[in-house]
């Protein structure tokens, strides 16, 4: 493809040497030149305070969003937290009520002794006073055995004493420990729907701040495109400048163009173009941009108002593709299925996206006011990729088709 800047600059010098002829006209300009300058000042003003405005809100949305990921971190370590202490309590328990269950097979087992214990002494007492009665034994021997069986007696009902006190312990560390898991249960359920309320909220600022991040790339685009042209109408202006001193020393005659001149003007014995349409016809999947020839889509609905070949520039170039009128924000779709390999501003094409088909085929998208593809992007047939700019009256889309870096009527491979 020949290098773009080339051709502005030989459009520039067409300019100038059309002004060189034409004093009326070259005043004329200025004064179009001048009043653009001012009103491309105003554009880029209005447009440095939007952007200006786009940051401020993508920074608001990314401090938010950063505060929303420290909650949730710190909510996720509480979750963790709780887990643990439930998990503590949920062994805690069933070792204490392990220790529940040994403590009641002791006290049955104390009770069984207790009872072989006291049927035994109660036997042991009745013989022990017959034996005295009827065989006249010592009664000191006989008192010693009853207070020993007694003795016996107190002991293991002391026994079972602090086995059911040990047991009514186990009962209320059993109650305390239920009770702490359930207010950790009720916590663990509060801090998972905050945690899940904190998620959505983190989601849909995502969600806002990559549309901030978009607008303010646009943003930067439209500055960037306006300071551009801004540049360029200096330099415009300085030329004229430097062009009117050469003229107004030399004193040239002025010479009028005549009517029949300007029955020569290519700009206004061009008819009015055609409409064409950005309605996509069906294609095989995978196929081929040379084998789309007349049927590939137009990028956006409207009139060409400038046609591939026709002059331009005072018919001193012609046009290399063509410009279909459209208002400003209209979306502009990719014709065929490629890779964006330039999404930037260039010169006087504007805000230009360039896709890349394949085969050497390039397709050129110029004059936007947003791009909402990248370089290196794929994208499909019909996909949006860019936003026509506001350039007045002028409005429109330039739309470029190449093969091997020469350009190719559009008409030929677009349906109309």
């Amino acid at each position: 493809m020949p290098p773009l800047p080339k051709l502005l600059r030989s459009a520039s010098l067409c300019l100038l040497i059309a002004i060189s002829v034409a004093p009326q006209a070259l005043a004329q300009d200025t004064a179009q030149a001048k009043s653009r300058l001012e009103q491309l000042g105003s554009d880029l003003g209005q447009a440095l305070r939007a952007l200006r405005q786009r940051l401020t809100q993508r920074d608001s949305l990314r401090e938010r969003l950063t505060q929303a990921d420290k909650q949730v971190a710190q909510i996720n370590s509480q979750l963790l937290s709780t887990q643990r202490q439930a998990t503590a309590l949920e062994q805690a328990l069933a070792s204490l009520r392990a220790e529940q269950a040994k403590a009641r097979a002791e006290i049955e087992r104390q009770r069984r002794i207790l009872g072989r214990s006291l049927a035994l002494a109660a036997r042991n007492g009745t013989s022990d006073r017959l034996k005295l009665l009827l065989q006249q034994q010592d009664p000191a021997k006989l008192a010693r055995q009853l207070r020993y069986q007694r003795y016996l007696a107190d002991a293991q009902t002391a026994r079972l004493t602090s086995l059911r006190e040990q047991l009514d312990a186990f009962e209320a560390r059993e109650s305390r420990i239920i009770a702490d898991a359930e207010v950790l249960s009720a916590s663990h359920a509060q801090l998972d729907q905050q945690r899940r309320e904190l998620e959505r909220l983190r989601a849909e600022r995502k969600t806002l701040l990559a549309q901030a991040e978009q607008d303010v790339s646009s943003g930067e685009q439209r500055v960037k495109r306006l300071q551009q042209d801004q540049r360029e109408l200096k330099t415009l202006l300085a030329n004229i400048a430097r062009r009117q001193a050469q003229q107004r020393a030399a004193k040239p005659a002025p010479t009028p163009p005549t009517s029949a001149a300007r029955k020569a003007d290519p700009k206004k014995s061009q008819p009015p173009g055609p409409l064409v349409n950005a309605r996509p016809t069906p294609s095989l999947p995978g196929q081929r941009f040379s084998a789309r020839r007349s049927h590939l889509p137009w990028p956006l609905s409207g009139r060409l108002t400038a046609r591939f070949g026709t002059p331009r520039e005072s018919g001193r170039m012609r046009w290399e593709g063509v410009v279909i009128s459209a208002k400003p924000g209209a979306t502009v779709r990719t014709i065929h299925t490629g890779k964006v390999v330039y999404a930037d501003v260039l010169g006087g094409y504007g805000l230009l996206v360039i896709v890349d088909h394949g085969e050497g085929y390039l397709s050129l998208y110029g004059q936007n006011d947003a791009v909402l593809k990248r370089p290196g992007q794929r994208v499909s047939a019909g996909e949006a990729i860019a936003q026509v700019g506001d350039r007045g009256s002028a409005s429109g889309l330039y739309f470029e088709i190449r093969h091997q870096g020469k350009p190719v009527n559009p008409s030929i491979w677009c349906g109309s």
